[in-house]
């Protein structure tokens, strides 16, 4: 990925920011925390002051990559901060992001440095960098710091593949690039860890875990007309605390792997009269980030998903819908 104008102008505002604010999206993955991480070391190795923000904390599985240090989390601690640079990373949308309510309020507005590989970006920075044909916000920071020379110590180079073997679920998802496979191997040679960042983000199921699936499981709906496959996860399928990226997301890419299945739906019902939809397809001739975007979300052509008003209610001798 050549952009070195883009690049010299990303790196030339953080030189000169006086503070700056890193911020990933709410319900966090490692995309999202390996990004944020990486962009934090390189800000390390400038000397530079800056905090980190996401709506919610990382997953304990994923705490690492931010080395156990909590998030800020609540937009009332920014209030007094004066960030002069925002940096939004793998968000398509400041809403996304948990920002937009708190940068209404601010009377003047930090300079927002965009850096995402969704196809349904908004494009709202003063600064975008954004390359859809990346297969994570880590793959294109990894071309951002070589643009500057930067080295990626271990570390660096764990939460830039991190985010790479999570996006492509460990290289078997059809977005799997030729690129993403060679910066890969370029991490490795830096020091990273292709085996223990693999078992940290995906060999990490639990007994509850996988006793929260099997009632998900039981809701599935195949529709042979459409070649898709539903299932929803109601309030009640979560007493145990799992994390959402646990269901929704593990769920999800445990059904977009059956046979004859062109697109997986799953909703889940949220408190406040709110449903979360993720889409999943394998197939080439489908961009479920379309529909998505159509319902107020974004991703990517083969995974997205969506937030709209709703309730889950059971039709009488049918399946469940959105009331």
């Amino acid at each position: 990925m050549d952009n070195p104008p883009v690049y010299q102008k990303i790196s030339s505002r953080l030189q000169n920011a006086e503070k700056i604010l890193l911020v990933c999206h709410r319900q966090p993955d490692a995309d999202a925390l390996g990004s944020l991480a990486a962009l934090g070391h390189w800000l390390d190795s400038q000397e530079k002051i800056y905090d980190k923000f996401c709506v919610n904390q990382a997953p304990g599985n994923l705490a690492w990559l931010l080395n156990f240090e909590p998030l800020i989390s609540d937009p009332q601690q920014l209030a007094c901060q004066n960030y002069d640079t925002i940096v939004v990373l793998d968000s398509g949308d400041l809403k996304f992001a948990g920002l937009q309510d708190w940068l209404v309020s601010l009377p003047a507005q930090p300079y927002i440095i965009n850096i995402d590989h969704h196809q349904t970006n908004e494009h709202f920075g003063h600064l975008n960098l954004v390359w859809p044909k990346a297969v994570s916000t880590t793959e294109i920071l990894y071309h951002f710091f070589k643009s500057l020379n930067f080295m990626p110590p271990p570390k660096t180079a764990n939460a830039l593949l991190a985010g790479i073997i999570y996006d492509t679920y460990n290289f078997t998802n059809p977005n799997t690039t030729e690129s993403a496979l060679t910066v890969a191997a370029h991490l490795l040679s830096a020091g990273a860890s292709l085996a223990r960042i693999s078992d940290l983000i995906l060999k990490n199921k639990t007994l509850e875990t996988l006793k929260a699936w099997g009632g998900i499981l039981t809701h599935l709906n195949f529709n042979p007309r459409l070649g898709s496959v539903s299932t929803i996860i109601l309030q009640n399928e979560n007493e145990t605390g799992l994390a959402e990226i646990d269901l929704m997301e593990g769920v999800a890419n445990f059904l977009n792997n059956l046979t004859g299945v062109k697109v997986v739906i799953i909703l889940q019902q949220q408190p406040g009269g709110l449903i979360k939809g993720s889409l999943r397809t394998n197939d080439d001739l489908i961009d479920v980030s379309r529909l998505a975007k159509m319902l107020g979300g974004g991703g990517h052509r083969k995974a997205a998903g969506f937030r709209l008003k709703g309730e889950l209610i059971k039709a009488e001798n049918g399946p469940w819908q959105i009331k």
